[in-house]
């Protein structure tokens, strides 16, 4: 019986990752390879709508590589002299976070800004943006 078989029934434990652990492999790469990722790029695509111009544009600006962060997020940023944009992925649920600056001011969160925003993503979002991680709720 091959490994797959015994995950289906019950007698493996279930991978750590849900459908996309190679996205894990992009760490220290630029953003821009998370959101061309092909789980993450149609995601985005959509969430973006209406600033998708921006958004990759932004993507494509001077920012750190890809770090990980709770052995299941990755996530960066890029910025442009028109936008800053924080991209971030989790391989467990495969959720997206963005969060996108046009002119210092905050233009497209996802999730909502007043919704709770991933805790492990907090320091990197006040690395990213010190203003907006004082205004954001951080939870579970």
């Amino acid at each position: 019986m091959n490994r797959r078989a015994l995950l289906a029934l019950g007698l493996l434990p279930a991978p750590a990752w849900a459908q996309a652990p190679e996205v894990l492999l992009l760490a220290g790469q630029p953003v821009l390879e998370l959101a061309r990722h092909p789980t993450v790029g149609p995601r985005l695509r959509s969430m973006s709508a209406g600033r998708q111009r921006i958004v990759s544009d932004a993507l494509r600006g001077a920012g750190p590589p890809l770090t990980v962060t709770d052995g299941h997020w990755v996530h960066g940023y890029g910025v442009t002299e028109e936008a800053r944009v924080f991209l971030g992925f989790d391989t467990h649920t495969e959720s997206v976070v963005i969060l996108l600056l046009q002119g210092g001011r905050p233009s497209l969160f996802i999730p909502p800004r007043m919704a709770p925003w991933p805790a492990a993503l907090q320091p990197a979002i006040r690395d990213f943006a010190p203003e907006m991680a004082a205004q954001m709720r951080f939870g579970g």
